[in-house]
């Protein structure tokens, strides 16, 4: 099996004397992958580069055949629509839409069937079922971040970024947004890649990529 994702000396600038650099990954199809590590080691803009959000300083990061990092904005943004499923940290959510509306809007980006249906199942799923109607100013915290993980899963992406999902959640729904998303992936076949400082998250997935200064690679 070729290799889903892979990356190659990857770098980020910061200024003049800040530079992130980064070990190259090589994951298959289907791997679920924990980045932890201190705050300030570059989990975040890694998932940035991973998305084709954000161009490094040198190295190239490829997908398939794509080298993302040589490909056009609008190549870059195809991919992300129809490949990445990304859930934000503070989760981007379209403030005068509902969160029946905000999942459907993803789907329909995505070019997806049924978005009304699949958007309603996805939210079901997170204990949302009650709230689909509300715009997200009317929901609490960790219900928006449930909003977020359904988006992201919907449209069935092939590859999942996910930037802290439980930071919010008590551990009831933090296992059930977890749950989700594990489930998400493996019926797709999908590549998983979280950042997280959640102990319950890290245990759960079986690779894991610590960042940090010795910059450990364990378990891919």
């Amino acid at each position: 099996m070729s290799a889903a994702l892979r990356t190659e000396n990857l770098s980020v600038q910061y200024g003049p004397e800040v530079t992130l650099r980064y070990p190259d990954l090589n994951l298959e199809a289907g791997v679920a992958l924990a980045i932890t590590g201190p705050s300030g080691t570059g989990k975040t803009t890694l998932l940035h580069l991973l998305a084709g959000l954000l161009r490094p300083a040198s190295g190239a990061v490829w997908s398939g055949d794509l080298n993302l990092n040589a490909a056009s904005e609008t190549a870059r943004e195809v991919f992300r629509r129809r490949n990445v499923g990304y859930v934000f940290q503070d989760f981007h959510l379209m403030p005068g839409l509902s969160a029946l509306e905000n999942v459907e809007l993803g789907l329909r980006v995505a070019g997806a069937d049924q978005p009304r249906q699949r958007a309603r199942e996805a939210l079901e799923r997170l204990d949302l079922g009650h709230r689909v109607q509300n715009r997200p100013g009317q929901l609490s915290t960790g219900e928006r971040q449930r909003v977020a993980v359904a988006r992201a899963v919907a449209h069935r992406p092939g590859l999942l970024l996910v930037d802290e999902p439980t930071a919010h959640l008590d551990r009831n729904r933090a296992g059930a947004a977890l749950e989700l998303l594990l489930d998400a992936a493996a019926e797709l076949g999908a590549t998983l890649i979280v950042v997280t400082h959640d102990p319950l998250v890290a245990d759960a997935l079986p690779a894991r990529l610590e960042l940090g200064q010795e910059m450990a690679v364990v378990g891919v």
